[in-house]
């Protein structure tokens, strides 16, 4: 999901990371391109458009079927953790009534989207008496979406894909409590790959795509391992349910899922700066699962730059 910047992060990003490692290298920016201009236009009207953020994750919040002394004790738990964040500690805040790291100060406000998304857009929309057992998560980030579904279905197993190796401490950290959560290192991708973009300190945003990085920087380049086939390393070929969120590469992971069983799959659909055509990303998942209903769609426009859709896989 998209992430404000982190401005405690700036200075890190020019010498060495959190973690102490080096800083990646800097992709090769072109100032004066076309490209360039529209993603100083689409900055400028994200900035703007968040400003209206914090209304819509707090109207997101009190939709969420949470109960309401969950709701209210967050906000203490924001304070708490912002308190220990301006004093230089650990980045951590108390989410669902467990500890959740995190990399962006923004992390713990996106955080309030998340029992709404999961719980009434994905859960709320399977068919009546499905629960999903066996979820298949690519573009796992922190574990935010992992996180939240096992909140609400305990009982569901989760590989979790995740190529970032900064984060991953924050993400094994997150799930390690949960009993049938799986973190996989990887990206998925048809063809072999071994570097992935992002933004230092806001991890959310990163793609295998340059392209694709919802940076108001230069974007830094990362190492990565991927895995053509996810079933390789997890030995499951159904999954009830499958998420992919990942900044534009959606197309190509799917193209890695052949010959697999999904009954429902939840993707974070590239809008305005996609590079491939609905139309082809549609037909491939009809060509490799099957006959679909649409069960949910969030609301989009020319100028939406990514929306969620879930589908429901006949059979």
């Amino acid at each position: 999901m998209d992430q404000p910047t982190d401005p405690a992060t700036s200075a890190a990003s020019e010498g060495a990371s959190s973690t102490g490692e080096p800083a990646a290298a800097r992709v090769p920016s072109q100032p004066g391109s076309r490209a360039s201009r529209e993603r100083v236009a689409e900055t400028r009207y994200r900035r703007y458009a968040t400003n209206l953020r914090l209304w819509q994750r707090n109207r997101a919040w009190w939709q969420s079927d949470i109960g309401t002394g969950a709701k209210l004790r967050y906000y203490g738990d924001l304070i708490a953790s912002y308190t220990r964040c301006a004093r230089g500690r650990a980045r951590r805040v108390r989410y669902l009534n467990r500890s959740f790291a995190y990399d962006n100060v923004a992390t713990p406000l996106n955080l309030q989207t998340y029992p709404r998304e999961v719980g009434r857009d994905v859960l709320g929309n399977l068919r009546p008496g499905f629960t999903p057992r066996n979820v298949l998560d690519i573009g796992g980030n922190l574990g935010q979406f992992a996180v939240t579904l096992r909140h609400f279905v305990p009982e569901a197993e989760v590989d979790v894909f995740e190529p970032n190796g900064l984060i991953l401490p924050q993400l094994e950290a997150n799930t390690a409590p949960l009993e049938g959560v799986r973190v996989w290192p990887y990206a998925l991708a048809p063809r072999p790959v071994d570097e992935m973009f992002f933004d230092p300190g806001r991890s959310a945003t990163g793609s295998l795509l340059a392209d694709q990085v919802d940076s108001l920087g230069t974007p830094r380049r990362l190492a990565v391992r991927s895995v053509s086939d996810p079933s390789s390393v997890t030995g499951h070929q159904e999954y009830d349910l499958v998420k992919i969120d990942v900044a534009g590469y959606e197309l190509e992971v799917l193209k890695c899922l052949g010959g697999m069983t999904v009954h429902y799959l939840y993707v974070e659909v590239s809008g305005l700066r996609g590079v491939y055509p609905h139309s082809e990303l549609l037909m491939l998942m009809r060509r490799q699962f099957g006959d679909f209903r649409v069960v949910f769609q969030g609301r989009c426009d020319r100028r939406t730059v990514n929306y969620p859709l879930l589908l429901e896989f006949a059979g």
